[in-house]
């Protein structure tokens, strides 16, 4: 069995698997192959890209571009490569590889450097050196993951306050 894909909508928190690490990194290989001169930065972000922490199966993945308005460019390359673009938000673009039934990547394409950016980056980090916080951050995960297993924007609302308050934290100690 494979060790990333889940049903859209569904959440369900799996043990980190270190394949996480490889499926990004083959990801990042075809991205930059396709798209590499439009792009500043590629990061591997989300709970995958934590080791030693439980996630929902699905490798998220963080482009930095230099202009927000230049991630038009980038949809029909992504396209070619099995990214359907699935939503624009205020400081991104997202798009979701993998059909409904069997979600493996989201692809996040933001302004390099900018808040999301650097706000994504400082929570992967901090999980990554500060082990009792990260299984504060499981623990939460698992609770909101069996209270709102067919409801991902609950789920996801759910953590906010924990994310936010890392995201505060640490910006106020640099």
């Amino acid at each position: 069995m494979s060790s990333i894909g889940l049903k859209r909508g569904t959440v369900k928190i799996i043990r980190y698997d270190k394949k996480w690490k490889t499926e990004f990194k083959k990801e990042e290989s075809k991205i930059l192959d396709i798209c590499g001169d439009k792009i500043i930065s590629i990061e591997h972000i989300g709970s995958t890209a934590v080791p030693y922490l439980s996630a929902k199966p699905i490798v998220d993945i963080s482009v930095g571009i230099k202009r927000f308005k230049d991630v038009e460019d980038l949809i029909k390359p992504l396209t070619s490569i099995g990214y359907h673009f699935y939503k624009k938000f205020q400081k991104q673009m997202l798009f979701c590889k993998g059909p409904d039934s069997k979600r493996t990547h989201y692809l996040h394409v933001m302004r390099f450097n900018g808040v999301k950016w650097k706000n994504d980056l400082l929570f992967r980090d901090y999980l990554r050196t500060h082990t009792k916080e990260r299984w504060k951050y499981q623990k939460l995960k698992e609770k909101l993951a069996k209270q709102f297993s067919g409801d991902r924007e609950k789920y996801s609302n759910g953590k906010k306050i924990f994310i936010q308050s890392i995201i505060t934290k640490t910006k106020n100690h640099t």
